[in-house]
């Protein structure tokens, strides 16, 4: 029995410490990104044209890992063309990737119309912080 033991933390505690670095590394990852939009966002205008605004915001966007990321919407309203990009600009360490994450950003026929939630009537998802609790 007590090898057992032995041989099952031997094989338990290495999956953990993966689990751990894959957690780290995507936190890293997540807070790059971040860093990097919030370095880049004030260069973007209404008005814009939507290649310049995306050859700003996509490269921000680079070191996101799959799952991480949203798919752009797009179609036809009034005649004109929509596309709303979705930039990631925020983090919550809940385990779910939720609207209030990203940054909306609204093009009309290939020119940026708007940015933000408001534009769009807000956010339909969101994270939930939980506290975290320290017993000492």
């Amino acid at each position: 029995m007590r090898m057992f033991r032995f041989v099952l933390v031997l094989f338990v505690l290495p999956l953990s410490s993966c689990a751990e670095i894959e957690e780290f590394q995507l936190r890293n990852a997540l807070v790059k990104a971040i860093d990097d939009y919030r370095l880049v966002s004030d260069q973007v205008q209404l008005g814009d044209k939507k290649e310049r605004v995306l050859a700003i915001l996509l490269p921000t966007q680079k070191s996101l890992p799959a799952g991480t990321t949203r798919i752009p919407d797009q179609f036809v309203k009034d005649g004109a063309k929509v596309e709303i990009h979705y930039i990631r600009s925020g983090w919550t360490r809940d385990g779910l990737t939720t609207d209030d994450e990203f940054t909306p950003y609204i093009f009309n026929n290939g020119v940026l119309v708007g940015v933000g939630w408001t534009v769009l009537g807000g956010p339909k998802t969101k994270g939930e912080r939980t506290p975290e609790i320290v017993v000492r």
